[in-house]
Parts: structure tokens; sequence; C-alpha cells
């Protein structure tokens, strides 16, 4: 079982259209078709009954698809769990300057002022 096949299941049940699922998922009809059968192999359940005209999930498929859509939503927020942890800027900075060009690179630190830039 993969993330990828849950987001099939997931699209399929959205969508209730093979094609229309496909196309969202942004695979091929039958690329599509090949993960749920081979999903539904895996876990030995039909997801969906494929038998009706309009595609519906079997009474089984319904719990896994629910399951399918928390899992998603928690990779998810590992992903921007993830994200946020690489973006952000810990630690500590030591900057090396020569002492005549610091007054001018530099803004004053702790309420000091260069002597050349004090106010009047």
């Amino acid at each position: 079982m993969t993330i990828q096949q849950l987001k099939y299941i997931v699209a399929l049940d959205e969508e209730r259209h093979f094609a229309r699922a496909a196309e969202v998922c942004m695979v091929t009809q039958p690329g599509l078709t090949i993960q749920l059968k081979n999903l539904e192999e895996e876990i030995g359940i039909k997801i969906f009954d494929r038998n009706k005209v309009l595609l519906t999930p079997t009474v089984l498929g319904i719990e896994i698809i629910n399951k399918a859509k928390k899992i998603l939503r928690e990779v998810d927020e590992i992903r921007d769990f993830v994200i946020n942890e690489k973006n952000l800027l810990k630690g500590e900075l030591k900057l090396g300057i020569i002492s005549t060009l610091s007054p001018y690179l530099i803004p004053p630190a702790g309420g000091r002022e260069h002597p050349a830039r004090a106010p009047n």
C-alpha cells in the first residue's frame, strides 16, 4: 500500500469516474485502474463496486477511504512540519569586521552610536 494508491482511491471517491480521477491525479486511466486493482489484491477487499454505472465504494471501501483521507492529512502535516523546520533560522551568528569599518556597515547596537554619527 502506497501513499499514491491512497491518493488514487480518494480521487476516485471524489470524482466517481475513472477518467476524471485519473486526470485529477495526472496519470493515465489504465495506470490508475492497475494501481487500484493492485491495492485491492494486496488488502483482499474490493474498495469500489464497478458493476454499477456510477462508481460507488463498497461498505468496507467507505471505511478504507475515510482512513486514507486521514492518513493523507497526516502526511500533509508531516510535510508542512518538515518545510517549516527547514526554514527556521537557529543558532549563533558570529560576524567579524575590522573596527574602522564597523560603524558604517553595522547599525549601532545597544543604543550606542559612533561618535562621528552622534546627533548634535
